[in-house]
């Protein structure tokens, strides 16, 4: 007979052997990483190891055990359903049933467990109530007296996969008496019965989960395929979040150093894990957070994830997980949240965490009410005076009354007397024809002076004229910031804010202009600002806050992708510790400037928690404590 023609009577042993060692090399989820990196989507499993097990003579051919693969893979296709599982969990999450009762029916094992919500609407919770190998029942002179299972873990799976063997190896009855004994011996409550066989085509096993008792009628089955996790997890994990999950942080207020709860929404209520969430794929959400300023933290931050409801005090908010960062004071980090499960989520972060061991209590309670007075504080001003003619220069003279808004704003919250001084530059666009050195776009100086003087010196400005669409001389900043080196007083809070519209110059490869007749001429000095910014704010420790009036070319629906791209990131090099638009609340801005100069309170208790990044509009105001 031809090898390939040996086991064409013998199907059912060949997929039982199959089934037996695709469970062995992991299952369903070890499959998909195997059929993934293989060069044909249905990789047989090592059939050679299960090759005894089958029957009579011959060794069936290669051909024969494709075949066979392909029936195993169509048939766990066919017999597997989630169907119903939404509308349990649904019923759960909404108080239709006070528990959920899974009882896991697998090749191997028998397990029963109970889901439930806490009392105060957390979780679902898991509690396992029973878990037996099918072994402890169908061991012969146990509790059964059925036959028992060969003890070789291969031939086992071998028969319950629906291979034959000796004529009293039959398993379906055993297994169905074995099933009723273990339900009379688990502690089932009035809660409802889920069915879940963890053994999609392994006949056997499915027969006997069929011999369920009307008393323990489930109100619905699930068939999955062979695979046994830890627990029922994969099933719940798509129950709909009951309450919105948060991310808690500390909220510094500059202008008056007073310390609040802010909370940000990650997950709102209803969610389920796949859900698209923050605009990523997957349940991720990304979240821009700072440590708190210098002085005021110990070098280590927690970043607290809450379940809440929408008006749910501080102190009724229910920690979901707690992870201590090792933030250094006033740097940044992103977060990322994933969702994988109600009540339960996973943090991606590049830096060092652990686990945060103090509750969220006594993390809310410790949190200073305010910090000290401010050190001295030495900020730069840098305006750009250049504008369109339209309007007589108005959107020059916005710029110009936000710039002393904001100093007025900064001077009410450090206090009087030298703990603020002020410079201010003006900077404005080069001419069209300008060769290099031919003019210089720093229109007006002035050294650290008091605010009072800043804020006179700034109503006596006026506007240039706008000579260029797409950028303008606000390259040569950093090097005029890099001249008042000497002006810095001793262990002073030094700030650069730039207040404008349009970019820098290009030292050189200047964006590509799509739509737009102008080209984006480069710096006719060759000005390169970007490595001096990085030298004045790493040596002399300078704070750099962005005001930003874009220009409607920043649009990125304004069909000008590589300006936009070009121009924020400039941008976001200027205003590293903080970038905002145009018209924000001065109080805001100043915030920003004053936060990291702010000290800790008398009683010298740190901030504990991390602090948001930005003026997101997403973080809520609660009350402390």
């Amino acid at each position: 007979m031809h090898p390939d023609n040996a086991g064409i009577g013998l199907d059912d042993d060949l997929r039982a052997a199959l089934r037996a060692a695709d469970f062995l090399e992991g299952g369903p989820a070890a499959r998909t990483g195997r059929q993934a990196a293989a060069a044909h989507p249905a990789a047989v499993p090592d059939h050679h190891r299960v090759a005894r097990l089958i029957p009579g003579t011959g060794t069936p051919g290669p051909h024969a055990w494709k075949r066979a693969w392909r029936d195993v893979l169509a048939r766990e296709s066919a017999r597997t359903t989630r169907s119903g599982l939404g509308w349990a969990l649904t019923s759960l999450a909404g108080g239709r049933f006070p528990a959920l009762d899974v009882l896991e029916i697998g090749c191997e094992r028998l397990r029963l467990s109970r889901v439930a919500y806490d009392g105060d609407g957390r979780g679902p919770a898991t509690r396992p109530l029973a878990d037996s190998a099918w072994g402890e029942f169908t061991d012969g002179g146990g509790r059964t007296g059925a036959p028992e299972l060969p003890a070789e873990r291969l031939r086992r799976l071998f028969l319950l996969a629906g291979g034959t063997g000796p004529a009293d190896a039959d398993v379906t009855d055993p297994l169905g008496r074995a099933l009723h004994a273990f339900v009379r011996g688990t502690p089932f409550g009035t809660a409802p019965l889920l069915a879940v066989v963890r053994a999609a085509g392994w006949r056997p096993v499915e027969q006997a989960a069929e011999t369920l008792c009307p008393q323990t009628l489930p109100v619905l089955r699930l068939r999955l395929p062979a695979h046994w996790p830890e627990g029922p997890g994969d099933l719940i994990d798509k129950l709909p979040l009951r309450h919105a999950i948060w991310l808690a942080a500390a909220d510094v207020d500059g202008t008056s150093g007073t310390v609040g709860l802010v909370r940000r929404p990650l997950f709102a209520a209803g969610s389920r894990t796949g859900d698209q969430a923050g605009g990523e794929p997957g349940n991720v959400v990304r979240v821009p957070v700072a440590a708190p300023p210098d002085g005021a933290t110990t070098g280590e931050s927690a970043a607290v994830v809450v379940s809440a409801g929408p008006g749910e005090p501080p102190a009724r908010w229910r920690p979901v997980r707690a992870d201590r960062l090792e933030l250094p004071p006033g740097s940044r980090a992103a977060l990322h949240y994933r969702l994988c499960g109600p009540d339960r989520v996973d943090l991606a972060f590049e830096g060092h965490h652990e686990p945060e061991t103090a509750p969220w209590t006594v993390l809310a309670q410790t949190t200073p009410r305010r910090l000290s007075r401010p050190r001295t504080v030495d900020l730069v001003l840098a305006v750009e005076v250049a504008g369109p003619q339209a309007g007589g220069g108005a959107a020059v003279e916005e710029r110009l009354q936000e710039a002393a808004a904001v100093v007025a704003a900064v001077r009410h919250a450090v206090g009087g007397g030298d703990t603020l001084r002020v410079g201010l530059i003006g900077y404005r666009d080069h001419a069209p024809l300008d060769r290099p050195y031919d003019s210089d776009p720093i229109v007006h100086r002035l050294g650290m002076a008091a605010a009072q003087t800043a804020e006179r010196a700034l109503a006596g400005w006026h506007h240039s004229t706008l000579r260029h669409d797409f950028a303008t001389g606000l390259e040569h900043v950093p090097h005029e910031l890099a001249a008042l080196r000497h002006l810095w007083r001793p262990g002073s809070h030094r700030v650069l804010l730039v207040i404008g519209s349009r970019p820098p110059h290009p030292r050189a490869a200047p964006p590509q202009v799509l739509r737009r007749s102008a080209a984006v001429r480069i710096c006719p000095d060759r000005i390169e600002w970007e490595t001096v910014l990085d030298d004045v704010r790493h040596y002399d420790g300078v704070s750099c806050v962005a005001v930003v009036d874009e220009p409607a070319w920043m649009d990125h629906l304004e069909g000008e992708p590589h300006l936009a791209r070009w121009a924020d990131r400039a941008w976001d090099l200027f205003g590293a510790d903080g970038r905002f638009t145009a018209g924000h609340d001065p109080r805001r801005i100043a915030s920003a400037v004053t936060a990291p100069a702010l000290c800790l309170p008398e009683d010298g208790a740190p901030i504990r928690l991390v602090v948001p990044d930005g003026a997101s509009t997403e973080w809520l105001h609660e009350a402390a404590g």
